[in-house]
């Protein structure tokens, strides 16, 4: 029976707590385990909409193009929010202008706890979800962006979820510990193990979430030593696609309008010879983009911002082109509407609430 129930969308599975109590086995940690293994591969898009107001509304959906399965977020109030992360379908939220709270959400259960704060604040931090193995534990990482801190004072801090306090990490390189946040948003992801960043420079930074070593990944040597004719670089983001450490990049035409758009995935991790180019694009009117999402016929799903003559404009689009999305019709009601965020995740029956 547990076999084909774990097959079920955790929407079904909710309702079942909607009868009684004693048919309730979404709780359950082995069923929770079992579940995510039956859905590890089944894509859910969050979106997240920006209004006139500056309110961000949020909706998941299966397909971008479709509006049958599209379902609106209604439990989270409708603030300003940053995504800072997501692991095994829980995300990591920064609520209000000024992200003074940070939350941890499913929005497949429409569950969310609010996070202890760390000693030095949340205002000018980044902060990253990830999942530790060997103390199956969710933990969270932060690094306080505060150029009034001497190297040697911590700026830096890890909470462990199940001890529900925050531990200082002191710093002995603290120039590896500046990310640097793109255009979209992304500062930090989380794979293999280990929280990975941008620093200045070619590089790409990792510290481990069970012993918090920290180690430098150099980026392919094609995008070090062998920058394009006529071309400057604009921008770098990390992200993570089908299980692989991923670099976009923006080259702009020093002559022109046109950018070339570059793919890289570290297919074998922690091999630096083991880099691919899996993708290499021009095109014209674009000005930065990163990847989001790898479809099973190898094309992947860009977020980008393009500039015309009324300014710059964030859409979505892949290698063949924009692509018309379902909630374009939004556009027609509010002046300023437009896409705030757009990411990934898979169903989770997780409760946040049974974390911390």
């Amino acid at each position: 029976m547990w076999e084909i129930l774990s097959r079920l969308p955790v929407r079904s599975l909710l309702r079942f707590k909607c009868v009684t109590k004693s048919w309730d086995i979404t709780s359950d940690p082995y069923f929770q385990m079992k579940h995510q293994r039956h859905h590890a591969n089944s894509t859910k898009f969050l979106v997240v909409h920006c209004n006139l107001n500056r309110d961000h509304n949020f909706y998941s959906t299966s397909s971008l193009s479709s509006p049958d399965d599209v379902q609106k977020l209604d439990d989270l109030p409708p603030k300003s929010h940053i995504l800072f992360g997501s692991c095994h379908g829980l995300f990591l939220i920064g609520v209000g202008s000024s992200n003074n709270q940070v939350l941890l959400w499913n929005p497949s259960t429409r569950e969310s706890i609010l996070l202890p704060p760390p000693e030095f604040g949340i205002l000018n931090s980044y902060f990253a979800l990830g999942y530790d193995q060997t103390t199956n534990d969710y933990v969270v990482l932060t690094i306080h962006d505060d150029m009034t801190l001497t190297p040697v004072d911590p700026h830096c801090g890890i909470l462990a979820l199940k001890s529900a306090s925050w531990r200082k990490v002191c710093i002995k390189t603290p120039t590896l510990f500046c990310p640097c946040r793109d255009s979209f948003g992304t500062c930090m992801v989380f794979i293999h193990g280990a929280f990975h960043w941008l620093p200045c420079g070619f590089l790409v930074v990792s510290l481990s979430i069970s012993n918090q070593t920290l180690t430098e990944i150099p980026f392919p040597d094609q995008m070090c030593n062998r920058q394009p004719p006529n071309l400057g670089i604009k921008q770098c983001s990390l992200s993570v696609l089908e299980g692989m450490l991923c670099i976009s990049s923006s080259w702009r035409r020093i002559d022109g309008e046109d950018t070339t758009f570059m793919l890289w995935a570290m297919k074998d991790y922690g091999v630096k010879e083991s880099w691919i180019q899996l993708f290499k694009i021009n095109f014209t009117g674009l000005d930065l983009g990163k990847s989001i999402y790898r479809f099973p016929d190898g094309d992947v799903l860009f977020d980008v911002y393009t500039s015309g003559e009324g300014g710059f404009c964030r859409s979505l689009r892949t290698s063949k082109g924009p692509i018309q999305l379902w909630f374009d019709w939004f556009h027609s009601f509010y002046e300023y509407s437009t896409i705030f965020d757009v990411t990934t995740f898979t169903e989770s029956l997780i409760s946040p609430k049974s974390l911390l």
